[in-house]
């Protein structure tokens, strides 16, 4: 057992890893802002666009490439480089070097994904593959609790430059751990029906045609941008939120929100992944409409978030949030890698996360420092709350978005299968 699932574990080991590094973006913002004297705008580029951008140039091409080359050896030397960057990142003297050091951990991180779930699609059937994925994704909120925690705790106790510095040992030893322990899977091996050889994998253009002839998945897709807009918004400013609004220290606000968004974030993504394996089992159609009902859970308790008055009432509508945020990565990313031909595993997911980390998270948190700084003349220190209920009003729209993903996707799911 331990050996067939080592893979996944190894896999989701990374994933906590490089989002111990996002969630301490959240925890420090509010130390760097004070160092180099920046804007709640500058800020918004720092923890948003500068990796997004990154993030989005670097994504396609390294989806393209994990459909050809051997993902193992592929991640691990991504790997090796995004942990430079991180210990960049905690030396940076200047807003402008800060700036860079995101800009490398963004391009590094583009192809951990694409490489991660595409490994992972070929060890586990359709059937079973949104429970797998989900698991991967269960280090997300892993990573968010482990960073606040631990970040809220470094940074307050050693300074927020020691956080980074931290972050960057882990990646390396995992780098070392996956490239010795983990082999290459066969492609297309859950399905029982292997690829065609590395030279015959469908062109970019090949790849992106079939993306947007399955109507289910260009819903699927647009969905998930606009949920990841309200939550990486979310995800970004509320330490911020916890700060200036309810007055809570740096080591209050790092257990509140590691217990909140990682630990029941971790319990989220386990649990909808499984259900939406269940739901999938009766009918696919089912679950698009969970990640309709998830899109719906996120607005109403987001909205909690921003404008309960008290800290307990803030908590528990953050951990409402944050499960269904995280339950939404499992069916959201195993549709994407059954939507497609095996050869368009890893074109299929870079573009999803490019065009979530450049509009969702590149535009969601920097959209809400905008906003902020528009609403502090009049509202102060609440201003960032206002900025962030603004923001999550882009979570109707998805709803109906994920709702008509349903029509099409049994047609599209045989077709992925010709």
């Amino acid at each position: 057992m331990l050996k067939r699932n080592w893979p996944l574990i190894v896999l989701t080991l990374i994933s906590t890893v490089q989002f111990f590094d996002r969630a301490m973006m959240v925890i420090v913002i509010e130390p760097i802002k004070q160092e180099f004297g920046l804007s709640d705008s500058q800020l918004g580029m720092v923890s948003g666009l500068s990796y997004a951008a990154a993030f989005a140039i670097a994504g396609i091409p390294l989806g393209w490439l994990a459909d050809r080359v051997n993902r193992r050896n592929l991640l691990a030397s991504l790997l090796v480089l995004w942990s430079g960057f991180v210990f960049w990142a905690g030396g940076a003297g200047s807003f402008l070097g800060l700036i860079a050091a995101r800009i490398g951990i963004g391009a590094m991180d583009a192809g951990g994904q694409p490489c991660s779930v595409s490994i992972i699609s070929d060890l586990a059937s359709r059937e079973k593959r949104a429970g797998a994925v989900a698991t991967f994704y269960a280090g997300v909120p892993l990573g968010m609790l482990l960073g606040f925690m631990g970040g809220g705790f470094i940074a307050a106790n050693y300074g927020w430059r020691t956080g980074f510095f931290v972050a960057a040992v882990p990646g390396l030893l995992l780098a070392a751990l996956l490239w010795f322990t983990v082999q290459e899977p066969a492609r297309g091996a859950a399905e029982q029906a292997h690829a065609e050889p590395e030279q015959n994998a469908p062109s970019l253009a090949e790849s992106l045609r079939f993306m947007l002839g399955q109507p289910s998945l260009r819903m699927v897709i647009l969905g998930s941008i606009l949920v990841t807009s309200t939550s990486s918004a979310m995800m970004s400013w509320i330490g911020s939120l916890l700060i200036r609004t309810h007055q809570l220290s740096l080591p209050e606000m790092g257990i509140m929100t590691s217990l909140c968004m990682g630990g029941f974030g971790a319990i989220g993504t386990v649990y909808f992944g499984r259900l939406a394996d269940r739901l999938g089992a009766q009918s696919m159609r089912l679950q698009p409409q969970l990640m309709a009902a998830g899109a719906a859970w996120i607005a109403v308790f987001g909205a909690a978030v921003c404008l309960l008055p008290s800290v307990a009432g803030v908590a528990v509508a953050l951990a409402l949030f944050a499960a269904g945020v995280a339950g939404l990565n499992g069916p959201t990313y195993a549709l994407t890698q059954s939507l497609v031909q095996v050869r368009m595993r890893g074109v299929s997911m870079s573009v999803l996360v490019v065009l979530l980390n450049l509009i969702g998270v590149g535009l969601g948190p920097t959209i809400a420092g905008v906003l902020s700084d528009a609403f502090s003349v009049q509202h102060g220190p609440d201003s960032v709350r206002w900025a962030m209920a603004c923001v999550l009003v882009l979570n109707i729209p998805a709803i109906f978005v994920f709702a008509r993903a349903a029509r099409n996707i049994e047609a599209d799911l045989a077709r992925a299968q010709q």
